[in-house]
């Protein structure tokens, strides 16, 4: 039969395992004192021998007894055997007992003795019971009662304080998960190398606070600091180190963490050596220095200084090694992106020289300089001016075929080029949001009215000049006072050379030939006036060249440039968000309508929809029978079937969605198609392209002199610069009711339908067409146009 202690110990075990941490069950066990011995107050106290000034703290009251507030620790002389190394029970009487041997609690009754029971593990002194009795004093057959409840005490809370520190470092790890992960999310969340550098130095600091936090990153053989976070006064922003020049060259030489946790070390010293004498901030004490590493690469180093409230230590080298690997990563992206674009800008350079080289027309030279680089240049607008002994009369504007009178974007323009005009150096205007009036005082009063009223933040004017002179003035303007980076103004100003040589040349071209032209009529004129018989002559050609003008018929065509329109193209989208499994097709393939180009993973639609029929199956056999029993939930069980078969039919159309097929014949556009395999997408994310190539449309810019003459059903014959060789023909379907402006004259665009079954047709594809009139006089065609011309110089000079 068990007895009543070892069921006060039972139940005194069962609270302990129930209660979840150290100081809940030093409350237990103080409770079940206290119920066993009566009339007295029982305190728990916890031993750390690794604290000298507060080796005892209470973590357990019970009775009439509470901790003191100004108390700081609950040690004194009376414990002082319990250290020994064989600590036994220990019984005072009122007559040994001082208030401060108890003044760390409250007590408001007179205390007759005080009893201290050594909490023992393994002979491991763990903490100890304080017993205080208001009277009498306890007999040690009293204290064998509590025996058992004292032996559970010490394993109770060094169990909880186990589990509460297992606790902890789960929690820590998890937020340390958490930390890696909000910092790969940050960082993934952008590839624009400035922002990335800019936010890993502030991220790092947040999940390893800090004073300061570097990146550095190989600039050729030597470390250059990109950005930092915090205050250092011993470094600056774009500074660099070279091997043997400081610690951080050197450890990125040898390509493995570093931790100098002493003060006094010499390379801590040859830093601090490096601040500036006027700084307050404190000298560095303790750094950490980790490298990034990315396919067995070094790409830079992350550099921590001074640890807040304490050096930095393993645990710390541990994290910043976990960050390392994921800034590694967002850095060889952004570096990635950083070379495509410039790869990219590259690439349109060389386009835009090709253009600017092509053609000695100084208008439609205008026009490409100010909207070609639109591509890769992020302005949103772009003028070009041209020098006119000494001043700057606007020549073009990005997005304006021709400059309108009175316009009040013109005339703004036209009052900035008056400024530059008396500007001989770069100008490089910006105004950000943020700066204080310093910043401001430094744009130029021209530019800081101009960006006042057009709303713009931004002016790069880049002169343009060659060893005759100024020819010109190149501006980029834009809203964001940061639009051009290192690579857009080396661009702009590779552009802004070959732009000049090309303006020069067109100005030379433009005066040379007409010298060239009207010297040999003058002459020619000369010698037949000198002639009595080179004048009949001249009368008997006029009369034959006036009756062939009159009579003799010729074809009459009218031309005009002619571009091969934009076509049909279809995207292809994901439908919902899933992974694509398979894809059927690739670039420059050729599709039918209705042909699979690809599969997303379906087994969840496949599921959803066998679930669905199941369902459906049951409310049908659940409608039969109630309809054969004449039941009145057959109406419900109706509208339940005809619900479950229309979810059917959806769980069916999502099914089918997996498939990703072409809704056009066509030919398939999209690069790399094969790589998308494996891919997640989310829904509406674009998978394919498709292009119509079965058709094309060819519109013909007729000038507006000749438009009256256009009609449906006129041929039209077009030739292509792709196919010298090749001619199509087709009749006109549309004449357009609107003018556009073109290259000093306006047109209307006639469009051609033309059949493209070889698919030898492609979008912006130009050329040369001409329109079949029929036969005409030859007067009427040789002559109609200059007639026109004569006829409206006329009207403008005489206007009758």
């Amino acid at each position: 039969m068990i007895s009543p202690v070892n069921d006060a110990a039972v139940e005194v075990g069962a609270q302990l395992l129930a209660a979840p941490d150290a100081v809940m069950r030093a409350s237990i066990v103080a409770s079940a004192i206290v119920a066993q011995l009566q009339n007295c107050a029982c305190a728990i106290h916890r031993f750390n021998s690794e604290d000298v000034e507060n080796a005892w703290t209470v973590i357990g009251l019970a009775g009439d007894a509470s901790p003191q507030p100004a108390s700081a620790g609950s040690g004194n002389r009376l414990m002082a055997p319990l250290l020994l190394e064989s600590a036994e029970t220990l019984i005072y009487a009122s007559a040994d007992i001082l208030r401060e041997d108890y003044s760390h609690l409250q007590i408001s009754r007179s205390v007759s003795s005080i009893t201290y029971i050594p909490l023992l593990q393994r002979e491991e002194l763990v903490g100890a019971a304080e017993i205080l009795t208001f009277s009498g004093t306890p007999r040690l057959q009293d204290l064998e009662a509590i025996a058992p409840i004292i032996q559970l005490a010490a394993t109770a809370i060094l169990a909880a304080e186990s589990t509460e520190a297992q606790r902890q470092d789960l929690l820590d790890s998890i937020h340390r998960m958490s930390q890696l992960y909000d910092l790969e999310k940050s960082l993934n969340a952008t590839l624009e190398f400035d922002a990335v550098a800019e936010l890993i130095p502030m991220k790092a600091a947040a999940m390893l606070p800090c004073q300061a936090m570097h990146l550095w990153m190989f600039d050729g053989e030597i470390l250059r600091l990109i950005s930092t976070h915090g205050q250092d006064a011993t470094v600056e922003v774009g500074g660099t180190q070279a091997p043997g020049e400081g610690y951080v060259a050197d450890m990125a030489e040898q390509g493995e963490a570093l931790l100098i946790a002493d003060a006094d070390d010499e390379r801590l010293r040859q830093r601090n050596a490096q601040a500036n004498a006027e700084s307050e901030l404190p000298a560095i004490s303790d750094v950490l220095l980790v490298p990034l590493m990315h396919d067995d690469a070094e790409v830079g180093v992350l550099e921590a200084i001074n640890r807040e409230e304490r050096p930095f230590d393993d645990d710390d080298q541990f994290l910043m090694m976990s960050m390392a690997e994921t800034i590694a990563s967002a850095l060889k992206n952004a570096s990635l992106l950083l070379a495509e674009r410039k790869l990219e800008i590259l690439k349109a350079l060389v386009s835009v020289s090709g253009e600017i080289t092509s053609t000695l027309r100084l208008d439609r030279l205008m026009g490409i300089i100010v909207n070609s680089p639109q591509n890769v240049l992020p302005y949103e607008r772009c003028a070009i001016a041209l020098d006119q002994r000494g001043k700057l009369q606007l020549k073009s504007v990005s997005g304006m075929a021709s400059l309108p009178l009175g316009d009040i974007t013109v005339e703004r323009l036209n009052q900035l080029m008056r400024w530059l005009s008396s500007q001989t150096e770069l100008v490089h205007a910006r105004q950000f949001e943020n700066a204080g009036d310093e910043k401001q005082n430094e744009i130029p009063g021209p530019v800081a009215e101009y960006f006042a009223a057009t709303g713009f933040r931004a002016l790069y004017a880049m002169p343009l000049s060659d060893d005759q002179g100024r020819v010109g003035v190149l501006t980029y303007e834009s809203s964001d006072a940061e639009f051009l980076d290192v690579p857009h103004v080396e661009m702009i100003k590779i552009l802004a050379g070959q732009a000049t040589v090309a303006i020069r040349n067109a100005l030379l071209y433009r005066e040379v030939p007409l010298i060239g032209l009207i010297e040999p009529l003058v002459k020619k004129k000369r010698e037949l006036l000198n002639s009595q018989r080179s004048r009949w002559m001249t009368i008997g050609v006029l009369f034959e060249c006036a009756l062939f003008l009159s009579f003799f018929p010729l074809p009459m065509r009218i031309g005009g440039d002619a571009v091969v329109a934009p076509q049909h193209m279809v995207t292809i989208d994901a439908p919902v968000d899933g992974n694509v499994t398979m894809v059927y097709a690739h670039e420059g393939q050729r599709v039918k309508t209705g042909d699979v180009l690809g599969a997303m993973n379906d087994w969840q639609w496949r599921a959803d929809l066998a679930s669905t029929e199941a369902k459906y199956q049951q409310a049908m056999l659940v409608m039969q029978n109630d309809l054969a029993h004449g039941a009145a939930q057959s109406g419900a069980d109706r509208a339940q079937a005809e619900f479950l078969h229309a979810e059917v039919l959806r769980a069916n159309a999502r099914m089918e969605g997996a498939q990703l097929r072409s809704p056009i014949d066509g030919i398939v556009v999209t690069a790399d198609l094969q790589n998308v395999a494996g891919k997640h997408l989310d829904a509406g994310t674009a998978f394919a392209q498709v292009l119509d190539l079965s058709s094309a449309i060819v519109q013909v810019s007729i000038p507006e002199r000749d438009t009256l003459l256009m009609h449906p059903g006129e041929t039209v014959a077009i030739k292509l610069d792709s196919y010298p060789q090749r001619t199509w023909r087709g009749p006109i379907s549309v004449v357009s009711p609107e003018a556009k402006a073109g290259d000093g004259d306006r047109t209307f665009t006639v469009e051609v339908p033309l059949s493209n079954a070889d698919a030898s047709l492609r979008s912006g594809m130009t050329g040369r067409a001409k329109v079949s009139l029929g036969w005409k006089p030859a007067g009427y065609v040789l002559l109609r146009r200059p007639a026109l011309w004569a006829w409206q110089t006329l009207w403008n000079w005489i206007g009758w």
